[in-house]
């Protein structure tokens, strides 16, 4: 897959139970890496914060094989 895109993703029901980055390209998507929350760490906002301060500095156009 060359990368096009990425972003992380809420957990869902339907597909998978914790938080995610996705990488896309073209109409394809799949997981890159799961993000599973520490049993210490007991506070839903404390979680998200730490999720949605992440930074990648993937490039674009990177070849995932």
């Amino acid at each position: 897959m060359k990368l096009e895109s990425y972003g992380i993703s809420k957990p869902t029901k339907n597909c998978c139970k914790q938080y995610a980055i996705w990488g896309t390209e073209g109409s394809h998507t799949s997981p890159l890496i799961y993000l599973q929350r520490p049993k210490w760490i007991k506070d839903d906002k404390c979680w998200k914060k730490i999720i949605y301060s992440i930074q990648l500095n993937m490039p674009l156009g990177m070849e995932v094989e």
